[in-house]
């Protein structure tokens, strides 16, 4: 049993480190989202807006406590034509349904996102931040560190939207 887990953290452990990691001003691979209106959204639909994404799951402490903040966010640049809060579950949507009758979250929120979620959060922690400019290059990323309490999301959101 103790070669069996060895091997078994030795391989993830391995594999992690392989990972490539995504670096600030890399362009956004390529996604398609389907979000719970029953719409969709891909590379091109956020060509000239900068992005803020915010990946999650509906079982995760951490998610859940910093959708008001997040909510605050999203008001406080709500007249800026020029930005999109979109927040890629790993859920279904019946769960995430469900979920937001009790927590609301004003982000355009997309579904079964795990496939999307490889690519943009190679360590798969969560939740993870990431700030995309109007050239859809990342200009932030926070992978689980939930840095100064948003703080720094929302210098972050500024100093993009001034680009």
């Amino acid at each position: 049993m103790h070669k069996i887990l060895f091997f078994f953290i030795l391989l993830t452990s391995l594999s992690l480190a392989s990972q490539e990691k995504i670096e600030l001003s890399k362009t956004v691979p390529n996604f398609k989202f389907w979000l719970i209106d029953d719409s969709k959204l891909t590379n091109k639909d956020i060509q000239g807006k900068v992005v803020v994404f915010k990946f999650w799951f509906t079982s995760c402490m951490p998610c859940l406590t910093d959708i008001p903040k997040l909510n605050k966010l999203v008001e406080e640049f709500k007249n800026n034509k020029d930005i999109l809060f979109i927040a890629p579950a790993l859920d279904r949507k019946p769960i995430i349904e469900k979920l937001l009758e009790v927590h609301p979250f004003n982000f355009k929120i997309a579904y079964s996102a795990m496939d999307v979620s490889r690519k943009f959060n190679k360590t798969q922690v969560y939740p993870s931040y990431f700030v995309i400019d109007k050239k859809g290059h990342f200009t932030y990323i926070d992978s689980g560190t939930k840095k100064s309490e948003f703080k720094n999301l929302r210098e972050a959101i500024v100093k993009t939207l001034e680009m």
